[in-house]
């Protein structure tokens, strides 16, 4: 299954690129996975005339959100991973004043890393962390002390 991070927004300090890139890329060992950065939400829209594609399961990052524990994000993955619907999962992050609500009623799912809310920058860090702990956790891999 493809996997695509969605950051509105260019980030506001190199160090947060870096740290989101040594996630991305721990990822595509174990699963593809795409980081693609907007500088705002026109250029997204500008890309996709219908924003998303019926086969997109898209997961729109917002504090009003789901929150799940690791192991449930992991779980969550299982079962988009077992749907043969879906063909792709896109992780949609807002910039500074978060996502529109044309976004969020697309969203099939609206995840909240936090009841809180936070910068841009660290929500897309987190999220490719959390991703990366999701699938490490669905390999078995040690990287996550339950």
């Amino acid at each position: 299954m493809k996997i695509e991070l969605i950051k509105i927004g260019k980030p506001t300090t190199p160090e947060s690129r870096v740290l989101a890139e040594m996630y991305l890329t721990r990822t595509k060992v174990l699963n593809p996975i795409e980081g693609i950065e907007f500088k705002d939400l026109e250029s997204l829209q500008t890309r996709n005339k219908t924003l998303f594609s019926p086969s997109q399961w898209i997961v729109a990052l917002d504090e009003r959100g789901k929150e799940w524990t690791s192991p449930e994000l992991s779980q969550q993955f299982k079962k988009w991973l077992d749907d043969p619907a879906i063909k792709s999962v896109v992780f949609v992050i807002g910039g500074p004043y978060g996502l529109n609500d044309e976004i969020r009623k697309r969203a099939n799912v609206v995840w909240s890393l936090s009841k809180g809310t936070l910068p841009s920058d660290l929500a897309w860090v987190m999220a490719c962390e959390q991703i990366y702990r999701a699938f490490t956790i669905l390999k078995g891999m040690p990287y996550h002390h339950a």
